[in-house]
C-alpha cells in the first residue's frame, strides 16, 4: 500500500490557515474539536449525506490527544500510545487498513527496583495480580445482585489485597494506576471492570492485548488519512487554528464565538471536549448549561497520565527489559513506571534516541508539571542513580507533556470515580437543545479509550444526521436524580441483638 510521506502528510494538516478575525461562517453543522471523535462524527455525517459542516481545531493539526513531538531524533507519542484491544476494534481495523506500523508489548517483561537496587517482587506481583482477578469477579457479582457499587479500594480490600509496604504499593501502582491514571480510592470497581473488559474480548475472541505504536508518521496518521477521505487540502470547511470561547445555544440554533474574533453560526453543533474542558470556564456558555448536566459533568474524572521522555548518550539500564517498576520508600508512585524504548523490536539503540521514560498519574503528574524543568531533572536523576546504585548522569534530553495545565484539554483521559450514577452519565452525554456532546469520557463501555471516541463521535454524527434529515432521535436524561424508595432498593434492616 502507498502512503503519504511525512511532509505531505503535514502539509495537508497545516493545509488550512485559522478564519480571518472579526469573519462570520455559516453551516449546518459545527464540530467542536478536530480529534478522534471530531474526525468520526464527520465522517459519518458525510455517509449520510451532509456535507455541509466546519470543523473547528484550536491547534495547527488534526489528531486532538492523537498527538507526536519529535524527541531526541525520533517522534514520540506526547499522548494516546497504544492500540488497545486488538480484534474487531476499529482503531486495530484502522490501524491495519493503514499500515500502522506497531509493536507487541509485554508488561510482564519488567523488573523492579528500590532506592538500593535490584529486588525481587515476584511474590507480590502474583498477589496483586491475583487481587486484581478477584476483584474483577466482586463486581461481577455486585452487580448481578443489585449492590450498590463500592470503590476499588474497597473492593481490593475485601478479597484481601492491603498493600503496606512499599514494594506492595508499587506493584500496585504499575498495575492499576498505570492503567487508569487514578488511584483505587476514587475508582469505581464497577466501571474499572466494565473498562478492564472493553478490550478484553468486546471485540471477539482475538481482541485481548495491546500494540504499541512506533510509527514514525505518528498515531494520528490512521486518522488524518481517515479525515482525508472527505477533505480536500485547503477545505474551508476546515478551521485550524480557531479556539471556541463561547456557545450560545437555543431552540432554533448555535452561535460560537472565537477567540480570534470570528463567529459561526450553525444549526446543530457537536461539542467533542474532553471532560476536562467541560468542567472549565476555558469555553463559556450561554445560557449557563443546565444544572443536570453540570452535576454529570463535574462529577465525573479528567485524569493525568504524564510521559515524562528522557535520553541519553548512552544507556545505562538493562535494554532487554521493557519496563522497570520503581518502589520508593516513602511516596507511593513517585516515579513508578518507566519504559525502554531500546528494548528488542522497539527503536534502536544510538546515540541520540536512547530512550527512557517514566509515567507519573493523579496527584505525582500535577505535581511534576508545576515544577521548573530543572527541578525534574534533578529529581529524576537522584531516583535513577539511587535505583541502579551508581551515578547516573543527567538526561540529555527530556520534555514534559502538561496536559492537566493545558486549557485545550485540561488532562489526559477519563476514569469513572465511584459515586457516578449511570443516570449522572446520561446526563453528561445528552445533548442540550442543539448542542450535542462526543468524546471518549461519553462512552459508557469505552471511556478512556481511543475506541470510546472513535465510536462515541461516530454515533453522535449519525444522531444529528438524523436531525437534519428526519428528527431527531429521543436521548433521555434525568432532570433530577432522587434515592430510590427504601423498600424496593434496600434489603430489610437488620439489627444487632
Amino acid at each position: 500500500m502507498k502512503f503519504l510521506s511525512l511532509a505531505t502528510i503535514s502539509a495537508f494538516a497545516l493545509a488550512v490557515a485559522a478564519a480571518p478575525a472579526n469573519t462570520k461562517t455559516k453551516a449546518k453543522v459545527a464540530i467542536l474539536g478536530g480529534g478522534v471523535s471530531g474526525i468520526s462524527a464527520a465522517k459519518n455525517l458525510v455517509a449520510q449525506g451532509i456535507t455541509d459542516f466546519v470543523i473547528v481545531e484550536a491547534r495547527d493539526e488534526l489528531g486532538g490527544r492523537a498527538h507526536d513531538i519529535p524527541f531526541a531524533g525520533i517522534r514520540v507519542e506526547k499522548g494516546c500510545n497504544w492500540v488497545q484491544g486488538l480484534g474487531t476494534n476499529p482503531i486495530n481495523q484502522l490501524a491495519k487498513k493503514w499500515g500502522l506500523k506497531t509493536v507487541t508489548d509485554n508488561s510482564d517483561n519488567v523488573e523492579f527496583r528500590d532506592n538500593h537496587g535490584l529486588i525481587n517482587a515476584t511474590k507480590e506481583y502474583n498477589e496483586f495480580s491475583d487481587a486484581l482477578d478477584a476483584i474483577n469477579d466482586l463486581a461481577v457479582k455486585r452487580q448481578k445482585n443489585h449492590e450498590v457499587d463500592i470503590s476499588a479500594r474497597t473492593a481490593f480490600k475485601l478479597v484481601g489485597w492491603n498493600p503496606l509496604t512499599s514494594v506492595e504499593q508499587a506493584v500496585e501502582y504499575y498495575g492499576f494506576d498505570w492503567e487508569f491514571a487514578e488511584d483505587p480510592d476514587v475508582t469505581s470497581n464497577y466501571y474499572a471492570e466494565v473498562n478492564n473488559d472493553s478490550y478484553d474480548g468486546n471485540f471477539g475472541k482475538d481482541s485481548d492485548g495491546n500494540n504499541f505504536v512506533v510509527d514514525q508518521r505518528g498515531f494520528k496518521h490512521i486518522f488524518l488519512q481517515e479525515a482525508k477521505q472527505f477533505l480536500k487540502p485547503n477545505d474551508p470547511r476546515l478551521l485550524l487554528k480557531t479556539t471556541v470561547k463561547n456557545i450560545k445555544y437555543s431552540d432554533s440554533g448555535v452561535t460560537i464565538s472565537t477567540k480570534e474574533g470570528g463567529v459561526i453560526e450553525a444549526d446543530y453543533a457537536i461539542s467533542t471536549f474532553s471532560i476536562g474542558v467541560l468542567q472549565n470556564d476555558d469555553v463559556t456558555w450561554t445560557p449557563e448549561l443546565p444544572d443536570w448536566k453540570r452535576v454529570g459533568l463535574f462529577g465525573f474524572h479528567m485524569a493525568t497520565y504524564l510521559k515524562l521522555f528522557l535520553a541519553w548518550d548512552k544507556p545505562f539500564w538493562d535494554i532487554n527489559k521493557e519496563y522497570v517498576v520503581y518502589a520508593d520508600p516513602d511516596n507511593r508512585g513517585y516515579y513508578n513506571s518507566w519504559q525502554n524504548l531500546i528494548a528488542p523490536g522497539f527503536f534502536p539503540q544510538n546515540t541520540t534516541s536512547n530512550v527512557f521514560f517514566v509515567t507519573v498519574t493523579q496527584d505525582q503528574a500535577y505535581r511534576v508539571e508545576a515544577l521548573p524543568d530543572a527541578e525534574i531533572k534533578k529529581e529524576v536523576t537522584e531516583v535513577l542513580s539511587s535505583m541502579y546504585g551508581k551515578k547516573v548522569p543527567e538526561p540529555d534530553h527530556m520534555y514534559v507533556p502538561r496536559w492537566h495545565s493545558d486549557p485545550l484539554y485540561r488532562g489526559t483521559y477519563s476514569n469513572w470515580p465511584i459515586g457516578e450514577l449511570d443516570q449522572h452519565h446520561i446526563n453528561m452525554k445528552a445533548p442540550v437543545k442543539r448542542v450535542w456532546f462526543t468524546g471518549e469520557a461519553m462512552s459508557k463501555d469505552y471511556f478512556g479509550f481511543l475506541q470510546g471516541a472513535w465510536i462515541d463521535g461516530g454515533e453522535t454524527g449519525d444522531n444529528v444526521a438524523q436531525c437534519i434529515k428526519k428528527s431527531c432521535p429521543k436521548q433521555p436524561y434525568y432532570p433530577t436524580i432522587k434515592l430510590a424508595n427504601e423498600k424496593t432498593s434496600f434489603t430489610k434492616r437488620q439489627e444487632w441483638a
